[in-house]
C-alpha cells in the first residue's frame, strides 16, 4: 500500500512537473514530510500521510486529463477593442477605459497583451483592495519593491521606480476601486508618466458619468479619451473560429448561449463537453 502510494506520487510529479514544494502547498503536508515519505524514511504516521496523498492524487490525476481549452482568437471584435485600448495607453502613456458585460473576454484579452508585451504590470482589484493604499501596494509588489505602509510613501516609491520607463499598468476589476483609489491611479499617471488601463463592469463608467458623486470624477473622466464598451454580442464567423470543427447546430447553440449569458459560459460548456468526449 505505502509502496504503491510512493510510486503513484513519484509518477504524478514526473507527469505534472510539480515539485515537492508545490505538492506541499497543495496538500498541506510539509516538504520534509513529503521528501521523507518518498524516500521511505518518514518516522511518523505513514498511513495517514499516504491517505492524504491518495486523496490529493484522486483530483490531481483528473486535472492531468483536462483537454486543451478553446484557442485564443485575436480577431474577435471584443478582443481587438481591448487590445487597442492597451496599445493606445502603452504608446501614449495615457489612461484608457474598458467596460461592459461580464464574461465577454476582457480579462483574456488584457492578459494576452500583458503576456506578449514587455513592461506591462498586471494587477486585479477585488473587494479587499478598494483603497488607494491597497491598489498602490499591489502595483508596488508587482514591480518588486518593498511595500511601505503609508500612501504617500507608496506613491513616492512608485514614481521613483516608474518615472521615465514608459511602462503600462493594467488594472482588471477596477470597478472595485474607490474614488480615492482611482484618484491615486490618476496621480500615478501624472507623476510617473506611465500608461494606465482601467477595466471593469459598467459601474466604473456609470459612476463617472451619472453617479451621485460624478462631479468628483471629472478630473479622471476628462482624461480618458479612449473608452471602449464590450458586449456579449458575436458573429457566426467568430464562433466558428473559436470552436473549430463543430457542427452548425452546435455553433448555433453556443452562439445563443454566448448572447444570452456570456462568452465565458459558452467556453466553459464547450470545455466540459470536450473533456467528456475525450474520456
Amino acid at each position: 500500500m505505502l509502496a504503491e502510494t510512493r510510486a503513484a506520487l513519484a509518477d504524478f510529479m514526473e507527469r505534472s512537473g510539480k515539485s515537492q514544494r508545490q505538492i506541499s502547498r497543495e496538500t498541506g503536508l510539509s516538504t520534509s514530510v513529503i521528501s521523507q515519505f518518498l524516500n521511505g524514511c518518514y518516522a511518523g504516521d505513514n498511513e495517514e500521510v499516504a491517505k492524504s496523498i491518495n486523496q490529493y492524487l484522486t483530483v490531481g490525476k483528473e486535472r492531468l486529463n483536462t483537454v486543451s481549452k478553446t484557442p485564443f482568437y485575436p480577431e474577435l471584435y471584443n478582443t481587438r477593442e481591448v487590445l487597442f485600448t492597451c496599445l493606445y495607453a502603452h504608446q501614449h502613456n495615457d489612461i484608457t477605459l474598458v467596460s461592459g458585460d461580464a464574461g465577454a473576454g476582457k480579462t483574456t484579452a488584457l492578459r494576452h497583451y500583458a503576456e506578449t508585451n514587455t513592461g506591462v504590470i498586471f494587477i486585479t482589484a477585488n473587494a479587499c483592495t478598494t483603497s488607494a493604499t491597497a491598489v498602490l501596494g499591489l502595483i508596488c509588489q508587482q514591480v518588486g519593491r518593498q511595500v511601505p505602509g503609508r500612501k504617500a510613501a507608496l506613491m513616492n516609491t512608485l514614481v521613483e521606480q516608474l518615472a521615465g520607463t514608459n511602462r503600462l499598468i493594467i488594472i482588471d476589476e477596477a470597478d472595485h476601486l474607490s474614488l480615492d483609489a482611482l484618484q491615486a491611479v490618476r496621480n500615478l499617471n501624472d507623476l510617473a508618466g506611465v500608461g494606465i488601463v482601467l477595466s471593469g463592469n459598467d459601474k466604473i463608467y456609470r459612476q463617472m458619468k451619472a453617479g451621485r458623486r460624478s462631479y468628483e470624477f471629472d478630473q479622471l473622466r476628462t482624461r480618458i479619451v479612449i473608452r471602449k464598451k464590450i458586449y456579449n454580442d458575436y458573429k457566426i464567423e467568430e464562433m466558428e473560429a473559436m470552436f473549430p470543427g463543430l457542427s452548425e447546430s452546435c455553433i448555433g447553440y453556443l452562439l445563443k448561449l454566448a448572447h444570452g449569458e456570456s462568452l465565458r459560459t459558452a467556453k466553459k460548456l464547450y470545455n466540459v463537453a470536450a473533456e467528456f468526449a475525450a474520456a
